[in-house]
Protein backbone atom coordinates (compact mmCIF):
# COMPACT_ATOMS: atom_id res chain seq x y z
CA UNK A 1 0.00 0.00 0.00
CA UNK A 2 3.05 2.42 1.04
CA UNK A 3 4.79 1.57 -2.25
CA UNK A 4 1.64 2.36 -4.33
CA UNK A 5 1.33 5.57 -2.18
CA UNK A 6 4.78 7.04 -2.86
CA UNK A 7 4.82 5.41 -6.93
CA UNK A 8 1.41 8.02 -7.56
CA UNK A 9 2.74 10.67 -5.46
CA UNK A 10 6.41 10.49 -7.70
CA UNK A 11 4.67 11.45 -10.35
CA UNK A 12 3.64 15.21 -9.07
CA UNK A 13 6.91 15.74 -6.41
CA UNK A 14 10.38 14.24 -5.74
CA UNK A 15 10.32 11.04 -4.59
CA UNK A 16 12.39 12.41 -1.14
CA UNK A 17 9.32 14.80 -0.66
CA UNK A 18 7.02 11.33 -1.15
CA UNK A 19 8.62 10.14 1.25
CA UNK A 20 8.49 12.28 3.51
CA UNK A 21 4.76 12.66 2.97
CA UNK A 22 4.27 9.26 3.78
CA UNK A 23 6.42 9.18 6.43
CA UNK A 24 4.45 11.97 8.40
CA UNK A 25 0.97 10.58 7.48
CA UNK A 26 1.94 7.51 8.88
CA UNK A 27 3.59 8.29 12.14
CA UNK A 28 0.38 10.91 12.56
CA UNK A 29 -2.16 7.40 12.21
CA UNK A 30 -0.20 4.31 11.83
CA UNK A 31 -2.64 2.93 9.45
CA UNK A 32 -3.00 -1.34 9.00
CA UNK A 33 -5.51 -1.33 7.19
CA UNK A 34 -7.01 -0.46 3.45
CA UNK A 35 -9.76 1.63 5.43
CA UNK A 36 -7.25 3.00 7.70
CA UNK A 37 -5.19 3.71 4.82
CA UNK A 38 -7.63 5.59 2.56
CA UNK A 39 -8.41 7.86 5.49
CA UNK A 40 -5.00 8.74 5.99
CA UNK A 41 -4.44 9.50 2.19
CA UNK A 42 -7.66 11.50 2.67
CA UNK A 43 -7.09 13.40 6.00
CA UNK A 44 -3.57 13.54 5.75
CA UNK A 45 -1.66 12.84 2.46
CA UNK A 46 -4.28 14.75 0.66
CA UNK A 47 -3.76 18.13 2.55
CA UNK A 48 0.04 17.94 2.64
CA UNK A 49 -0.06 17.66 -1.22
CA UNK A 50 -2.61 20.61 -1.73
CA UNK A 51 -0.24 23.19 0.18
CA UNK A 52 2.53 21.75 -1.99
CA UNK A 53 1.07 21.85 -5.94
CA UNK A 54 -1.97 23.68 -6.64
CA UNK A 55 -4.22 21.31 -7.06
CA UNK A 56 -8.14 21.33 -7.26
CA UNK A 57 -9.08 18.03 -6.84
CA UNK A 58 -7.43 15.19 -5.87
CA UNK A 59 -5.69 13.12 -9.18
CA UNK A 60 -7.21 10.39 -10.83
CA UNK A 61 -4.72 7.45 -9.69
CA UNK A 62 -4.47 8.73 -6.46
CA UNK A 63 -8.63 8.91 -6.25
CA UNK A 64 -8.58 4.95 -7.58
CA UNK A 65 -5.84 3.87 -4.81
CA UNK A 66 -8.43 5.59 -2.06
CA UNK A 67 -11.71 3.53 -4.20
CA UNK A 68 -9.56 0.57 -4.37
CA UNK A 69 -8.56 0.60 -0.60
CA UNK A 70 -12.18 1.31 0.19
CA UNK A 71 -13.30 -1.17 -1.58
CA UNK A 72 -10.88 -4.01 0.45
CA UNK A 73 -11.90 -3.19 3.86
CA UNK A 74 -13.15 -5.86 5.85
CA UNK A 75 -15.64 -4.55 8.90
CA UNK A 76 -13.63 -5.79 11.35
CA UNK A 77 -15.78 -4.77 14.73
CA UNK A 78 -18.78 -7.47 13.23
CA UNK A 79 -16.25 -9.61 12.60
CA UNK A 80 -14.46 -9.02 16.28
CA UNK A 81 -17.97 -8.81 17.72
CA UNK A 82 -19.68 -12.09 16.10
CA UNK A 83 -16.15 -13.96 17.25
CA UNK A 84 -16.36 -13.03 20.68
CA UNK A 85 -20.02 -14.13 21.31
CA UNK A 86 -19.03 -17.55 20.35
CA UNK A 87 -15.37 -17.56 21.27
CA UNK A 88 -14.30 -20.52 23.14
CA UNK A 89 -16.66 -22.37 20.54
CA UNK A 90 -14.70 -21.02 17.51
CA UNK A 91 -11.18 -21.26 18.94
CA UNK A 92 -8.60 -23.76 18.32
CA UNK A 93 -5.50 -24.74 20.12
CA UNK A 94 -2.34 -25.42 17.97
CA UNK A 95 1.24 -26.53 19.33
CA UNK A 96 3.58 -24.57 17.19
CA UNK A 97 6.43 -26.16 18.97
CA UNK A 98 4.90 -29.81 17.92
CA UNK A 99 6.01 -30.54 14.06
CA UNK A 100 3.44 -32.75 12.76
CA UNK A 101 1.18 -30.75 14.47
CA UNK A 102 2.58 -27.82 12.44
CA UNK A 103 2.24 -30.29 9.56
CA UNK A 104 -0.96 -30.89 10.04
CA UNK A 105 -2.17 -27.03 10.76
CA UNK A 106 -0.03 -26.18 7.27
CA UNK A 107 -1.94 -28.53 4.81
CA UNK A 108 -5.45 -27.60 6.47
CA UNK A 109 -4.66 -24.02 5.86
CA UNK A 110 -3.48 -24.53 2.94
CA UNK A 111 -6.89 -26.19 1.41
CA UNK A 112 -8.34 -22.55 2.14
CA UNK A 113 -9.48 -20.61 -1.07
CA UNK A 114 -7.60 -19.10 -3.02
CA UNK A 115 -4.34 -19.54 -0.57
CA UNK A 116 -0.99 -20.32 -2.43
CA UNK A 117 1.34 -20.21 0.56
CA UNK A 118 1.56 -21.09 4.44
CA UNK A 119 4.25 -20.77 6.85
CA UNK A 120 3.49 -22.25 10.25
CA UNK A 121 6.59 -20.91 12.43
CA UNK A 122 7.51 -22.36 15.79
CA UNK A 123 10.71 -21.16 18.14
CA UNK A 124 12.07 -24.80 17.51
CA UNK A 125 11.15 -25.43 13.57
CA UNK A 126 8.93 -24.57 10.82
CA UNK A 127 6.15 -25.73 8.23
CA UNK A 128 6.36 -24.07 4.53
CA UNK A 129 4.09 -24.60 1.93
CA UNK A 130 3.81 -22.67 -1.30
CA UNK A 131 2.73 -23.36 -4.52
CA UNK A 132 5.07 -21.12 -6.26
CA UNK A 133 8.18 -19.35 -5.03
CA UNK A 134 8.26 -18.98 -0.75
CA UNK A 135 7.40 -15.00 0.39
CA UNK A 136 9.61 -13.88 2.96
CA UNK A 137 6.92 -13.12 5.65
CA UNK A 138 8.99 -13.16 8.54
CA UNK A 139 10.58 -9.81 8.09
CA UNK A 140 7.41 -8.17 8.40
CA UNK A 141 6.70 -10.39 11.46
CA UNK A 142 9.40 -8.97 13.36
CA UNK A 143 8.62 -5.57 11.92
CA UNK A 144 5.21 -6.09 13.36
CA UNK A 145 5.50 -7.95 16.70
CA UNK A 146 7.51 -4.36 17.72
CA UNK A 147 4.26 -2.76 17.25
CA UNK A 148 2.35 -5.71 19.45
CA UNK A 149 0.08 -6.71 16.23
CA UNK A 150 -2.95 -9.26 16.69
CA UNK A 151 -3.65 -9.95 13.75
CA UNK A 152 -2.46 -8.00 10.15
CA UNK A 153 -2.77 -8.05 6.45
CA UNK A 154 -2.26 -6.29 3.68
CA UNK A 155 -3.13 -5.99 0.43
CA UNK A 156 0.27 -6.85 -2.49
CA UNK A 157 -0.01 -5.98 -6.24
CA UNK A 158 -0.87 -9.16 -7.41
CA UNK A 159 -1.56 -11.07 -3.73
CA UNK A 160 -2.66 -10.77 0.41
CA UNK A 161 -0.65 -11.44 3.51
CA UNK A 162 -2.22 -12.20 6.38
CA UNK A 163 -0.06 -13.09 9.65
CA UNK A 164 -0.77 -13.98 13.46
CA UNK A 165 1.54 -14.00 16.03
CA UNK A 166 1.09 -17.16 18.15
CA UNK A 167 2.99 -17.95 20.97
CA UNK A 168 7.02 -17.90 20.49
CA UNK A 169 5.79 -17.86 16.54
CA UNK A 170 3.68 -17.35 14.09
CA UNK A 171 1.43 -18.36 11.00
CA UNK A 172 1.16 -16.77 7.64
CA UNK A 173 -0.86 -17.22 4.44
CA UNK A 174 -0.42 -15.88 0.89
CA UNK A 175 -3.44 -15.67 -0.82
CA UNK A 176 -4.55 -14.02 -4.66
CA UNK A 177 -5.79 -11.07 -4.04
CA UNK A 178 -9.42 -11.89 -4.76
CA UNK A 179 -9.89 -13.92 -2.37
CA UNK A 180 -12.00 -13.29 0.59
CA UNK A 181 -9.89 -12.03 3.39
CA UNK A 182 -12.63 -11.51 6.25
CA UNK A 183 -12.51 -15.79 5.93
CA UNK A 184 -9.28 -15.76 5.72
CA UNK A 185 -8.56 -13.20 8.69
CA UNK A 186 -11.50 -15.78 11.14
CA UNK A 187 -9.15 -18.60 9.90
CA UNK A 188 -6.29 -17.38 11.62
CA UNK A 189 -7.93 -14.88 14.17
CA UNK A 190 -9.98 -18.63 15.40
CA UNK A 191 -6.51 -20.02 16.60
CA UNK A 192 -4.79 -19.98 19.69
CA UNK A 193 -1.75 -21.62 21.29
CA UNK A 194 -1.78 -24.65 23.54
CA UNK A 195 0.19 -22.14 26.34
CA UNK A 196 -2.29 -19.81 26.24
CA UNK A 197 -5.46 -22.34 26.81
CA UNK A 198 -3.46 -24.59 29.05
CA UNK A 199 -2.54 -21.04 31.08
Amino acid sequence: MEESLLQILSRYISPRAAEGLVAKAVAQRSPRTPEAWAQAIEEAVWPELTRLLPFREMPPELKALVRELKSLSVPEVDTEAQEEEGEEALQEAVDLEDPAARQALARRLARLEGVTGVMVVGSEGKEELFAGEPVPLHLAHLLLLRQGYGVFYAVLEKSVVVLRPLAQGYVGLVARKESNIGRLLHALRRLVSVAEVGG
